[in-house]
């Protein structure tokens, strides 16, 4: 049968077929060459974290090349970026609380921390206090387990951090994470979920994570754990840690110490970079807390400090002078219920700094800090005691030089149970109790007028039987 073209429909069957096949070679041809230059354009974005001696590079250079924080990472703490509450605790949120929404508000200010000198942002898959109890909030099966859900939240905030050339500070087990259906159930599921984390790493190709082991490791928390004092002791990092880098040996992994600003000298030999806390750090010890850190010969980065306004630029100034990163940890505003992520306008002073620190040509040596603050330095977050002793409770107060008739007024659970009206700023609690307690220090000044109050820390006193 003849077409009006002068065809058969045999012979135009086929010469459609050869149209389809030109069509779709070009296409498969065409898809190859935006595929490869895809793949190069892609490759060309990677940032790629490394170390040489104690410096960080991002792709080959020292971060922050040219300025008073080469080599350093800067940083945040962001931990609940990625935060979700799947038990009954939840009514503590927002109504509505959107989990994959909350993590868009805080890669959506991305760009403004990376604008005001931030290179790293500490993300955990355990979270941190949301400043209510009993949360459950884990990236973890019982069984070590990664659950989809949560980690592809995790992944978005890698890759927009990938794209502004920052790294992920990946953190994997924080102390309130026990006694729900998800807690992780002893020592073998900890090695899987860990093995689990790093194994993620590499299937995606991050090279721009490194890994924390835990936040404060020996924090009394984790005694809540099932094994949880394999976990919270040095033996038992080292061996998490070097089940990580068994599962890959190109992944850069520590686990961080308490607010002391200390880590034990074998977890500083058997990690890659040291990490430390100075949450309970005054300011005049920071320099030499970083020094001691520093004689590892390893990269060492605070990315845990609650202090705010001028107190935390002088920290973060001290921290870089003496050779250290320094992360900032906005407790109030990032990690406390409803968590905002506002950019720079966090803490404007802060930021402010920051930005000097990670600039070229400009001069941080003569900045001090005269904002009065005040903070708890003992006991530490998470310290575990015998009822029946004296405790030694102490405060830094800076921003006071030159103030007459100052005192401290120290409240346990909020009951005043001691004054000191000279430095050092200490006193004995003595016969206590047991139980779990949080301390605060107070500054007043002559007329007993409330300047200052510190931020909590929390402690226990054990009975004796029990505490063996």
């Amino acid at each position: 049968m003849k077409l009006n073209n002068g065809f058969n429909r045999t012979e135009a069957s086929l010469i459609q077929v050869a149209k389809k096949n030109i069509f779709f070679t070009g296409v498969l041809v065409l898809s190859v060459i935006l595929s490869g230059c895809s793949s190069s354009r892609h490759t060309s974005n990677r940032t790629k974290i490394s170390i040489e001696e104690n410096r960080w590079l991002i792709n080959g250079q020292p971060v922050n090349k040219g300025s008073s924080a080469e080599g350093l990472l800067m940083n945040v703490r962001m931990v609940n970026a990625v935060f979700e509450d799947t038990g009954p605790a939840r009514i503590n949120l927002a109504p509505g609380f959107d989990p994959e929404k909350n993590t868009g508000r805080f890669v959506a200010q991305v760009p403004d921390y990376v604008a005001h000198g931030v290179r790293g942002f500490t993300i955990s898959l355990q979270g941190g206090s949301p400043k209510y109890e009993g949360a459950i909030n884990s990236a973890f099966n019982a069984n070590g387990d990664l659950r989809a859900s949560y980690m592809d939240r995790v992944e978005e905030v890698v890759r927009v951090a990938e794209s502004h050339r920052a790294v992920i500070i990946l953190s994997c087990f924080y102390q309130r994470q026990h006694s729900h259906e998800r807690a992780l159930k002893g020592k073998q599921a900890m090695l899987d979920a860990v093995a689990n984390v790093a194994k993620w790493i590499l299937d995606k190709k991050f090279v721009n994570v490194v890994l924390e082991i835990s936040n404060e490791y020996a924090h009394g928390g984790y005694s809540e754990w099932r094994d949880g004092e394999w976990l919270k002791s040095v033996a038992g990092q080292m061996e998490l840690i070097r089940h990580a880098k068994a599962t890959a040996p190109d992944l850069l992994v520590s686990t961080s110490g308490m607010g002391n600003g200390m880590i034990p000298e074998a977890i500083a030999r058997a990690s890659d970079y040291i990490t430390i806390h100075f949450n309970n750090t005054a300011l005049e010890d920071i320099p030499e807390r970083i020094k001691q850190s520093l004689t590892y010969g390893k990269p060492v980065i605070c990315n845990e400090d609650d202090k705010i306004g001028e107190t935390g630029a002088e920290a973060a100034r001290l921290s870089v002078v003496a050779g250290a990163g320094w992360g900032l940890m906005d407790s109030q505003k990032n990690q406390s219920v409803p968590f905002e992520f506002d950019g720079a306008a966090d803490d404007t002073i802060v930021y402010r700094m920051l930005a000097r620190l990670t600039t070229t040509g400009e001069s941080v040596d003569t900045f001090t800090s005269e904002q009065l603050s005040v903070l708890v330095t003992a006991p530490k977050d998470g310290d575990v005691f015998q009822s029946g002793i004296a405790l030694n409770i102490r405060a830094s107060a800076t921003g006071v030089k030159g103030m007459t008739g100052i005192e401290v007024h120290f409240y346990i659970n909020g009951q005043l149970i001691g004054k000191s009206a000279a430095y050092p700023w200490e006193i004995s609690w003595k016969n206590a109790q047991a139980g779990k307690h949080q301390v605060t220090a107070v500054v007043l000044n002559s007329k007993g007028k409330k300047l200052m109050t510190s931020r909590l820390v929390d402690f226990e006193v054990k009975d004796e039987d029990k505490a063996k």
